[in-house]
């Protein structure tokens, strides 16, 4: 094999592995064929290496190092003239950034990797875009366009027949509805996702929609069954190293253990998942663990430990952007007021478009 042939060797190796979500093999690979590509002056290999790396830690919950990855793709791009490669970075970058915690921040990355996207005429990673900008969307609370952006992609996926692109598609109008208490419209989005991706047997997108399904099952207060597809997903990620999924699997069990009243198992699971949202930086994961172990100081009576975390996670909530996780802080704060004004707590729900219950604790949130 030449020295020109062993870049794109590895890099084919590399794309084998993660094709079968084995990200930390594909890691290896990606960056022995940036080496070499480097070496032996290949930009377009060292680019594709680049983009690989940036994607690998991402999917590992490593967002800080994979933003770096991707805004080194993205500068090798821009002197390679290479439009899609520096679409993909830009992709990249925004990804890497809403994960950290900044979802406004991340949209105007997205909105320019549509731009060239769509000026290279890649209609298929245009799809990809505007699915990522209705997550985006979602954690900002602005359900209206997140339900907009995630149906925009879905009909792109099909128009190009990308099965994998309608399934996530499929996926994020099953959290969006899920937010807006249209749990049968949720259990059915996420049932015929996992269908494709069983079909396409993509494990990232088996984990993704079990989660999803047992979220679902949640909502219906059907416990036993939400523990059983959690616990599927939850193999599932362990599977493919996926830290930052798999903490919000953790989240949803400790939230259905709170749910059956087993508030030492749920005090412990919310531990659980609070230290992987660290290790990732997840903030938005965070702040749902706060709420959580601020309720259950709550059901047990500690009023003054329950309104410190809902202040808390409020603030925080609102500096992020994350208007849904505020809305489910003013809940608690509500909880724990001497003089609780219901009536504010779902003008702020309603206001963007947030389902809303005034249900005693405990409380089981979208």
């Amino acid at each position: 094999m030449s020295t020109d042939q062993i870049p794109r060797a590895l890099f084919q190796q590399g794309e084998r592995a993660r094709q079968k979500s084995r990200f930390a093999e594909a890691l290896v690979l990606y960056r022995q064929a940036r080496q070499a590509a480097k070496a032996a002056n290949l930009g377009e290999c060292e680019l594709d290496a680049h983009l690989g790396i940036g994607d690998c830690l991402r999917m590992q919950g490593q967002f800080g190092f994979a933003k770096r990855a991707y805004e080194r793709a993205s500068r090798l791009a821009g002197r390679l003239t290479d439009i899609e490669g520096e679409a993909e970075g830009l992709a990249g970058i925004g990804l890497s950034v809403r994960a950290q915690g900044n979802p406004q921040r991340a949209l105007p990355y997205l909105a320019e990797a549509r731009t060239l996207y769509r000026q290279a005429r890649v209609y298929d990673r245009e799809g990809f875009i505007v699915w990522a900008m209705g997550g985006t969307y979602r954690f900002c609370g602005d359900l209206k366009k997140a339900l907009s952006h995630f149906k925009q992609a879905l009909r792109l996926a099909e128009r190009e027949g990308d099965p994998l692109g309608a399934g996530y598609a499929l996926c994020g109008l099953g959290g969006a509805s899920r937010l807006m208490g249209r749990f049968a419209d949720t259990q059915n989005y996420y049932a015929e996702a996992n269908e494709v991706f069983e079909v396409e047997d993509d494990v990232y997108g088996r984990a993704y929609s079990y989660c999803g399904l047992g979220n679902a099952a949640r909502m219906r207060q059907e416990f036993t069954t939400a523990l059983r597809l959690f616990a599927k997903a939850e193999r599932l990620y362990r599977r493919i190293g996926d830290k930052a999924s798999f903490a919000y699997t953790v989240w949803a069990m400790a939230t259905v253990f709170k749910m059956q009243g087993d508030h030492e198992r749920s005090r412990a699971t919310f531990g659980q998942a609070q230290r992987l949202f660290r290790e990732t930086r997840d903030m938005r994961g965070t702040v749902y663990c706060r709420l959580g172990t601020g309720e259950l100081a709550f059901l047990q009576g500690k009023h003054k430990r329950a309104k410190a975390a809902f202040a808390r996670c409020y603030d925080e909530a609102q500096r992020c952007g994350y208007r849904a996780e505020a809305c489910h802080a003013l809940t608690g704060l509500a909880l724990v007021a001497e003089s609780p004004d219901w009536r504010a707590v779902k003008h702020a729900y309603r206001s963007c478009g947030l389902y809303f219950t005034p249900l005693p604790p405990p409380l089981n949130l979208p």
